[in-house]
């Protein structure tokens, strides 16, 4: 019991502290890319995968047009993936602007509506994006500026989370975010990053693959364009928004779709784990992905043996610390609105859905589960 609840600790441990101290310490003397100006910019294909998305898909389409590109360069394409209300008539009022429409009359998932979307595309870059994320100006300046290095497939840009209502799981998603950013800014500089942002993502098109309905594309793809020969890098500047969500119940069912959907990605590309043929990429995939998968499991085991070996010390203070960590949470789940605005306890409680979410994620995987459609989350 003392072995299993060491271990525990230091696979939580090395997760969430011990492989971000290694990845600074093996990038603080690395200088951030710098990437020269494109003579000329490469011609974009942006293309929106829509569900049922009437009140956010006109703003988008706005936003989208509205970009800073050379006039000609930037195609938008948006597939509406068996959409029931009227995103489809919305759409429609851009045809004369060269938005094209591209509908699919029966619901196939995300993944498919970006194959379809890519069959349609010109452009030599492809740009991933979603119906509820609005880029920044510049943003797709900055997207393609790495595209000047011929090493460089695939490029993810920043994505900055919305709370205008103060919501403790907003806060929460912005502080783990936060987090993120800091590993997505270290793994690009030693190596290549082992998954991109699905809001914002760039391709270059000939390294793109049609994935099955069931893969989860901003994950696999990535992994993809690596085994391939290129890297993919990281641009902060180019930047989009999004709104959080707005209660950890949110969080948690996102956390389960994603994760149930990656692990069967994984499944599917297990070659990247193989620290031989890919020894900087297999140490992320591990750190970053697998064990992070796994931090639940470790937590309970943790819990559970210190439990056993409660009669001794010091587990009996360390289960005791880990039971003021979970009342923390439990307090901030049940008080959102005043509890869970602070800091004490929407940390605890964001950290908890997130892990509830992985467990559950791990668990719809092994029952076969891939989520190749579901109900999206409304934000904002």
């Amino acid at each position: 019991m003392e072995a299993l609840f060491w271990v525990s600790v230091l696979g939580v441990g090395h997760t969430y502290l011990l492989y971000p101290l290694l990845l600074w310490l093996l990038t603080c003397w690395r200088r951030p890319p710098s990437y020269p100006e494109l003579p000329e910019k490469p011609s974009l294909s942006l293309i929106i995968s829509a569900y049922n998305e009437e009140a956010v898909i006109g703003e988008k389409i706005g936003n989208s047009l509205g970009l800073e590109y050379p006039p000609g360069k930037l195609q938008v394409i948006v597939v509406s993936d068996g959409s029931q209300d009227d995103t489809d008539q919305t759409v429609r009022q851009f045809g004369g602007r060269g938005v094209l429409l591209h509908r699919m009359d029966q619901r196939a998932g995300k993944t498919a509506a970006q194959n379809a979307g890519v069959r349609l595309a010109t452009g030599e870059v492809l740009v991933f994006t979603d119906a509820n994320s609005l880029y920044a100006p510049g943003a797709l300046r900055e997207l393609v500026r790495p595209f000047a290095d011929p090493g460089v497939g695939c490029v993810c840009g920043e994505l900055d989370y919305l709370n205008p209502g103060g919501e403790g799981a907003g806060k929460g998603e912005g502080f783990y975010w936060r987090y993120e950013q800091f590993l997505k800014k270290r793994e690009s500089r030693l190596c290549s990053l082992v998954g991109a942002n699905g809001s914002i993502y760039a391709l270059r098109r000939g390294l793109f693959d049609e994935l099955a309905p069931e893969i989860i594309s901003d994950f696999v793809m990535p992994l993809r364009v690596w085994r391939k020969g290129f890297r993919v890098v990281y641009a902060p500047l180019a930047r989009a928004t999004e709104h959080s969500g707005k209660s950890f119940r949110e969080e948690f069912r996102r956390r389960t779709r994603i994760i149930a959907r990656s692990l069967h990605g994984l499944r599917t590309e297990a070659g990247v784990l193989n620290p031989f043929a890919h020894p900087g990429l297999a140490l992320q995939v591990l750190s970053h992905k697998v064990l992070r998968w796994l931090v639940p499991v470790f937590l309970l085991c943790a819990l559970f043996s210190s439990w056993v070996l409660c009669r001794q010390q010091p587990y009996r203070a360390l289960f005791a610390v880990q039971m003021v960590f979970y009342l923390l949470a439990l307090a901030g789940n049940l008080a959102p609105r005043s509890l869970g605005r602070l800091g004490l306890f929407y940390i605890p409680a964001h950290f908890c859905a997130i892990n509830l979410g992985a467990l559950a994620g791990l668990l719809q995987f092994l029952a076969g589960n891939r989520y190749t459609v579901w109900q999206p989350i409304k934000r904002g």
